[in-house]
């Protein structure tokens, strides 16, 4: 029997299979328009498994902050394409009501930048923000989102990540607690989204000191996020966690160690250390100050914790410290890496440390995060739904933008 096929007066005679290959292939955006056109196509490109295989091939884009110097009162979201190296616009925020974080200008600008808007995580399309401290997951894509009001600091959130058994997303955050007999002491949480309030983990641990350690805190998600791996969530070496990488087992919730490479150094102010998913394993970048040269190692043995070095990334440009915080290279997944020249420019490299191209950085403010977006279509009940285009009914201070190129975006 010939192949199933779509109604004719909607798409002629191409078979069904082909209309799904070439509907997969779509941004979220056009996707969206497609539904459209007739019943036939909306029935396609609605089904799950279908927008689950959509979601599975969309490209893993870096997120940068713009501060636009010219709309004092805008921020904005941004999305690298690394296959064509340009940027897009994501989303927009708008302080309706002026808040000035210091009566210093120059303080202010700095916080703009800097502070205003944070990416505390991604994870499946949602996206974890904070705006002038204000919290909120939404995905950009659908234009959903809720508020977060538990959350008051960013600088306790470690990780998000979806639960595998019961496919709920968490937050993984920390808080330093006060108690009259015991002091100041850390308690570890997990948040559900959709839930009223956080639990208290116990913290199950593989030894006495990674619960000393895990007493000192975590560094935060937004600047070094956790790579999810089988299962877990994974930090790079730290001070507190005595140069080790910090292992979350999220079905256990329990804590473990893994030893580094033999030549890794200590996430700090003078190094950048940096952990990704690259062929299906956990791999780490380093950076010490004034070096062009990493090694990149891959975490062969996942069980034995075997590493091997099988790059050594020499870059022609001298990485940028500063003015802080300021990252000197981020490698995403795969291994292609976003690297600062100068003020204005952006330069693209791959794992071997091969120019890829570049893109204008026209605006002083703008900040590369370490942070991915993969668009999803998936539609999530704990979230709300927006209905019009402009402001967003559950926060009105964030516009969706609906991906187009910045250069087509007055601010």
């Amino acid at each position: 029997m010939a192949a199933n096929k779509i109604q004719r007066g909607s798409s002629g005679c191409l078979p069904e299979e082909m209309i799904r290959e070439i509907l997969l292939r779509l941004p979220p955006r056009h996707l969206l328009r497609c539904r459209t056109i007739c019943k036939a196509w909306r029935r396609l490109a609605t089904d799950d498994a279908f927008i689950l295989d959509h979601h599975a091939r969309q490209p893993a884009q870096p997120l940068l902050t713009v501060y636009p110097f010219v709309a004092p009162h805008i921020n904005c979201l941004e999305a690298v394409d690394l296959r064509t190296n340009k940027r897009r616009m994501v989303a927009r925020f708008v302080e309706r009501a002026p808040r000035p974080f210091s009566n210093d200008a120059a303080t202010n600008i700095a916080y703009n930048i800097y502070g205003a808007v944070v990416v505390h995580a991604s994870c499946d399309g949602l996206l974890l923000l904070s705006f002038h401290e204000t919290f909120f997951v939404c995905n950009p894509a659908t234009r959903q989102g809720a508020l977060l009001p538990l959350f008051r600091d960013g600088r306790g959130i470690a990780g998000f990540y979806r639960h595998a058994a019961s496919a709920e997303y968490r937050v993984l955050y920390h808080q330093l607690r006060y108690r009259r007999v015991e002091g100041l002491h850390r308690k570890y949480y997990v948040f559900t989204l959709g839930s009223q309030q956080a639990r208290n983990i116990e913290l199950g641990t593989s030894s006495t000191a990674v619960g000393e350690g895990l007493a000192k805190g975590l560094a935060v998600s937004s600047k070094w996020p956790p790579v999810l791996l089988h299962g877990s969530l994974h930090w790079p070496p730290q001070q507190s966690q005595e140069g080790n990488i910090l292992v979350f087992d999220t079905a256990a919730e329990s804590f473990r160690w893994i030893a580094p490479p033999p030549t890794a150094v200590i996430q700090d102010e003078n190094n950048d250390t940096r952990l990704s998913e690259m062929e299906g394993t956990l791999a780490m970048f380093y950076w010490e100050q004034d070096a062009r040269i990493s090694d990149l190692w891959f975490l062969e043995d996942y069980e034995e914790a075997n590493w091997v070095c099988k790059h050594r990334v020499e870059l022609p440009v001298k990485l940028v410290y500063e003015p802080l915080p300021f990252y000197p290279a981020i490698p995403y997944r795969e291994g292609d890496m976003l690297v600062p020249e100068g003020s204005d420019t952006v330069l693209h490299y791959d794992k071997a440390g091969k120019l890829q191209g570049s893109f204008d950085s026209f605006v002083m403010g703008l900040r590369i995060t370490p942070h991915m977006l993969k668009e999803s279509l998936v539609l999530h009940e704990f979230l709300h739904t927006q209905k019009n285009g402009g402001a967003s009914e559950w926060f009105s201070e964030v516009e969706f933008a609906d991906g187009l190129p910045v250069t087509e975006l007055p601010f």
